[in-house]
C-alpha cells in the first residue's frame, strides 16, 4: 500500500502549478498586462515605450512562481501583439518580460524566501522590483527593442549606435518607471495578497 501511494505523492505537487484557481489568476494578470502595454502606454520611439506593463508580470512571478511568471509574460506579449495589430510577433522582445517573470519568482521564492504577507517583507518586494526592472530596462529590453527597430521597423542605423541612443533615452525615463513599479507592486501586494491571493494559492 505504501508503494502504491508514493507515485500519487510525487505527482501531487506538480499538479499545483496549473490549478483552476491559478489559471484564473494568471488570466487576470495577462489581461492587465495587455491593457497596460497596448492601451495605456506611450510609444516614444521605435526603441522606447513608456508603460507600466511589467507590474502584472512581476506579480505573477512573486505570487505564483517563475514558470507562471514567464507564461504570463509570453502569452500577454503574443496576444497583445495580435490584438493591437502590430504585425508579426517578434520573440526577442519577449525576453525582457520573460526575465521579469522568472527573476521575480526566483527572487521571492528561492533567494529572499519571502511569504509576502508580512509587513517586514515589504523591502524584499521593493528590492525585487527594482532589480528586475533594471535588468529588464537596461539589458534584456534594451537589446530586444534595438533588434526590433533594426530587423522589423527597418531602422538602418548601425546596431552599436542605435543601442547607445536607446540606452540614453532609457536613462531619461526608465528610472522613474522602475520607481513607480516598485511603489505600485508593493501597495498592491500589501493590499490583496494576504486577504485574497494567498487564499487562491493555498487552494492549489
Amino acid at each position: 500500500m505504501e508503494r502504491n501511494q508514493e507515485p500519487n505523492q510525487s505527482t501531487k505537487p506538480k499538479s499545483k502549478l496549473f490549478t483552476p484557481h491559478n489559471l484564473a489568476l494568471m488570466s487576470a494578470l495577462i489581461a492587465m498586462q495587455i491593457i497596460l502595454a497596448r492601451f495605456l502606454s506611450i510609444q516614444v520611439s521605435d526603441t522606447l515605450r513608456i508603460s507600466f506593463e511589467s507590474i502584472p508580470v512581476i506579480l505573477a512571478g512573486m505570487w505564483l512562481g517563475p514558470i507562471p511568471g514567464a507564461i504570463v509574460a509570453v502569452v500577454a506579449d503574443f496576444l497583445g501583439t495580435i490584438i493591437h495589430g502590430y504585425g508579426a510577433w517578434f520573440p526577442p522582445l519577449v525576453l525582457g518580460p520573460m526575465a521579469v517573470g522568472i527573476l521575480s519568482g526566483v527572487s521571492t521564492k528561492y533567494i529572499f524566501r519571502s511569504p509576502l504577507a508580512e509587513t517586514r517583507d515589504t523591502w524584499k518586494v521593493a528590492v525585487t522590483v527594482v532589480v528586475v526592472g533594471i535588468l529588464n530596462s537596461f539589458l534584456f529590453g534594451l537589446i530586444g527593442s534595438t533588434l526590433f527597430s533594426i530587423m522589423v521597423a527597418g531602422n538602418t542605423t548601425a546596431f552599436p549606435v542605435l543601442l547607445w541612443t536607446n540606452l540614453l533615452q532609457r536613462l531619461g525615463s526608465k528610472p522613474f518607471t522602475i520607481a513607480v513599479n516598485a511603489v505600485v507592486v508593493t501597495v498592491i501586494n500589501r493590499a490583496v495578497y494576504k486577504p485574497v491571493v494567498r487564499q487562491i494559492v493555498s487552494r492549489a
